[in-house]
């Protein structure tokens, strides 16, 4: 099953979108479905921590351990959230019944493109390769979405990736970097933005 898994994904990075409708179908892409999203993950939190670090933020350690293994936890439960945010607003607006294993395992093997992540470390496009991996994830999961319902209702996705995106910038604050990749950005301006904010209370 692991070496059909690399296939897929391998397929999947040369833009071979059917291997959405194949793992959906296939009841033992379950698990590896969900591997694949909670590694991911993992790889984009990775990533964001390399770019602190040759940023040279300091205390990578506890940086570590908020952003890369807590933040991951939260984005992968926001990830599920999401997809319970698609069903409902699905159901809702094409009162169909929707296989959620299917939903599940599809939008599982979407997540892949979140490993692009990883390449966070390169200095200078660091933000820019972040945001090219949460996109990019955004634009699997629709397709995933349409193959697993048959619906290619944007809507749904969009308000699914607002609740993930919105709850994961809430996360990042100046004092608790919990939200992995680009979004540790968000805990420097948090605590820009608070310095100014005092700079400018002392002042007056």
């Amino acid at each position: 099953m692991a070496v059909l898994t690399v296939r897929r994904i391998r397929r999947l990075g040369v833009l071979d979108l059917s291997v959405l409708d194949e793992v959906g179908t296939d009841p033992r892409a379950t698990l590896p479905s969900l591997a694949i999203a909670g590694g991911s993950m993992l790889m984009l939190g990775v990533g964001g921590w390399l770019w602190w670090i040759a940023s040279g933020l300091g205390d990578s350690r506890t940086v570590l351990i908020k952003s890369v293994l807590i933040g991951s936890l939260f984005s992968l439960a926001l990830w599920l959230a999401w997809l319970l945010v698609v069903y409902i607003v699905l159901h809702r607006l094409t009162d169909v019944t929707i296989n959620v294993e299917r939903l599940v395992r599809a939008a599982g093997m979407a997540s892949a493109p979140l490993a692009l992540g990883l390449l966070m470390a390169v200095p200078m496009i660091s933000f820019g390769v972040g945001l090219v991996a949460v996109g990019t994830w955004a634009l699997t999961t629709q397709a995933a979405i349409e193959r697993a319902t048959g619906r290619p209702v944007v809507i749904a996705n969009a308000a699914g990736f607002a609740v993930w995106a919105i709850a994961m910038s809430l996360l990042a604050t100046s004092t608790n970097q919990i939200a992995p990749g680009p979004f540790l950005a968000e805990s420097i301006w948090d605590a820009v933005t608070t310095f100014d904010y005092a700079e400018v209370a002392l002042g007056s």
